[in-house]
């Protein structure tokens, strides 16, 4: 198992910046660290070694060790990431759980597609759902998805991501862009949705 290395905490010690792939260190006692900025997954590993992801989160979400019983785990950045330390006492609980249980299910349901092909658009639909920007083509995703990314997180491995998404890119599904960036179709989402049905 190879964790990633945390790194020195900007001087405040209540609003925090990470990097890409950088851990976000365990929150205070008393305190949950609630996203201000950027996207962070929560992860753990396999009795082989392999990592696993236990959800994506967004602004607005608040994340910390106490609302899992996997050990280990891990927050890690995904992109530029700004996080607040924010008191326990001030938050509703049972609405962060809530809120964490929903996407964890999404995810767990999107993982259960075993076809690679649908479970990709459908994670892709789902993200841009969940992180996507609206532009004329599309839902604009800027997080810094690399392939391997793209991979751990379906369940799938690089190679399979990387043909996957060369024929999404084909059948005009799927726009890259430069800095990992990606947009994609309303035509792919809508096609996601309807295999849903």
């Amino acid at each position: 198992m190879t964790a990633l290395h945390a790194t020195s905490p900007s001087p405040s010690p209540d609003f925090l910046q990470f990097k890409p792939r950088q851990v976000i260190p365990d929150e205070s006692a008393g305190y949950l660290w609630c996203i201000e900025q950027g996207v962070v997954r929560t992860v753990t590993w396999d009795d082989e070694g392999d990592l696993v992801t236990l959800g994506l989160w967004g602004v607005g979400d608040c994340l910390g060790q106490r609302f899992t019983s996997m050990a280990p785990f891990q927050m890690e950045s995904v992109s530029d990431v700004q996080v607040r330390a924010v008191p326990v006492a001030s938050q509703d609980l049972g609405l962060v759980l809530r809120s964490h249980i929903r996407f964890m299910e999404d995810l767990f349901r999107i993982n259960s597609y075993k076809p690679a092909p649908q479970r990709l658009l459908h994670f892709l639909s789902w993200l841009s759902h969940r992180f996507g920007q609206p532009v004329e083509q599309g839902q604009l995703l800027d997080i810094g998805l690399t392939h391997q990314l793209i991979a751990e997180l379906t369940g799938i491995n690089r190679i399979t991501a990387t043909r996957l998404l060369n024929e999404l890119e084909r059948e005009g599904q799927l726009i890259r862009l430069p800095k990992q960036r990606l947009i994609l179709s309303s035509t792919a989402m809508g096609k996601a949705l309807g295999q849903q049905l």
